[in-house]
């Protein structure tokens, strides 16, 4: 980060320095006695906590931008910056690797396509491992989906997923951070023996013993809706099924909301992204300098770094002695992917549906969880901020996202079923009162209960019926 956004004064009311596109904060010019001619835009609905099914679509929620300088007492919507015009969609690359692929509705590329690639027997494809080398993105059960109030399935388990964090530190070659082209990801250092042991968990309803985690990937926004609802973000966590050849995926919607307090354990993983992007600016700042550039590619990169800075200046980041106690803590603590900073639920949607990228292998049982992982907005701008802008070592931008995107869009509907409090508690809760659970119900490790996101409207019986819209 600039020296700027490492001081303890606000960045948000600081100006920047360099001119930018991003607006000030301040005016430059003292609003008049008189209200524009036309009105401003009226805010967007925020989607209630249990919408109908019928709910229109709606976006992720917008973090709040400064305003840009008006002759109105009123700013309309329309002068607010959007992730469109702070994180600018690039073109594809003159001659993209066999595989490459990207988020944007028109290109050859985009989502409508990708069942045309067909290089996926090769190190680029990093499902290889698992032996999804077939491309399967335009046929069979196909994730992400919508996911309401109505499941036509009944829960599948009786009983939480049962989770042992390992031994794995945030720092060093056990979890490897990488800033991909459409997700931040983290692979776990495959077992090498008894110790040490990467984080796992038994899943009730799959057999076998309890499952090692593969990988981490964190997209924006998220892929799964809830009833319409799009969330800032989606964390998902993936575990490879090694008898029945299958991935079982748990998905975190990620929520940004004003007033939301820092996220502390989401917090280092974020700061191990940050040092990998950091450094990736720093080596393409130095390639720049040592190459003789024409006049307008040096102007153009020289924009973009004011403009990263003036990104920057807009994160109040939390420094000083909370990230030298968090560092403190990083070395001496491993990393617990199900910190009860991230799970607050023991309950969750399921289905069986397909990788959100391909190749799309349709052998995916997603576990989508009921309660959000609460963020704060500085953090969804640093996280976007690393993946949307990040650039290789010839200072070209990796990302392959469309308009601040990198959520292939919803499928067609598939039957899904929702495990509630009904089904089954929290282990221990009831091992404190048995399988009926408390009067007072509790979370995971007697963790105070928090209400799920959405109530389904009635469980379904042993035998379910499709309802008629399926």
């Amino acid at each position: 980060y600039p020296t700027a956004a490492r001081s303890t004064f606000d960045p948000i009311r600081a100006p920047s320095q360099n001119p930018t596109k991003y607006p000030s904060v301040s005016p430059t010019s003292s609003p008049t006695n008189h209200p524009s001619s036309l009105p401003s835009t009226s805010p967007i609905e925020t989607p209630s906590r249990n919408p109908s099914s019928n709910s229109p679509v709606s976006g992720p929620t917008l973090p709040p931008l400064p305003l840009p300088p008006t002759s109105s007492l009123s700013p309309t919507m329309a002068d607010t910056p959007t992730l469109e015009t702070i994180f600018q969609t690039h073109d594809p690359p003159d001659q993209p690797d066999p595989t490459y692929f990207n988020y944007k509705p028109d290109s050859k590329y985009g989502p409508k396509s990708w069942a045309n690639l067909t290089v996926f027997n090769s190190t680029e494809n990093y499902w290889r491992e698992f032996g999804f080398v077939e491309n399967q993105c335009n046929g069979g059960v196909q994730s992400p989906i919508d996911l309401c109030d109505n499941p036509v399935r009944y829960c599948l388990e009786d009983h939480e997923f049962r989770t042992r964090p390992g031994d794995y530190t945030i720092q060093g070659d056990l979890m490897i951070k990488e800033i991909l082209p459409n997700k931040l990801r983290v692979v776990m250092a495959r077992r090498q023996g008894e110790e040490p042991d990467p984080p796992s968990s038994d899943f009730s309803g799959v057999g076998y013993k309890a499952l090692d985690m593969s990988n981490i990937d964190i997209k924006f926004p998220s892929e799964h809706t809830l009833c319409g609802r799009v969330y800032d973000g989606e964390m998902q966590y993936y575990f490879y099924h090694p008898v029945r050849k299958v991935l079982i995926a748990i998905a975190w919607l990620l929520e940004a909301h004003e007033g939301n307090a820092t996220n502390n354990h989401m917090q280092l993983l974020i700061d191990e992204f940050q040092q990998i992007y950091d450094k990736n600016e720093n080596v393409c700042l130095h390639n720049e300098t040592a190459q003789d550039v024409v006049m307008n590619e040096t102007r153009s990169l020289h924009e973009h770094e004011n403009e990263s800075r003036a990104l920057h200046q807009y994160l109040p980041m939390k420094r000083n002695i909370e990230q030298t106690d968090r560092r403190t803590q990083k070395r001496i603590r491993p990393w617990d992917p199900f910190h009860t900073d991230i799970q607050k639920t023991v309950h969750f949607w399921g289905y069986t549906g397909s990788l959100t990228e391909p190749p799309c292998t349709n052998s995916v049982l997603w576990r989508v969880m009921d309660v959000p992982v609460k963020i704060s907005f500085e953090q969804l701008h640093q996280m976007q901020n690393i993946l949307f802008n990040n650039r290789n070592n010839k200072c070209g931008f990796t990302s392959t996202h469309f308009n601040g995107s990198v959520a292939r869009p919803v499928a067609v509907p598939l039957r899904y079923y929702k495990c509630t409090r009904r089904d089954y508690v929290s282990d221990s809760e009831r091992a404190l009162c048995g399988n009926a659970g408390c009067d007072v119900p509790f979370g995971k490790d007697l963790e105070p209960f928090v209400e799920p996101e959405i109530y389904v409207t009635s469980p379904p019986s042993l035998a379910p019926v499709l309802s008629p819209s399926n």
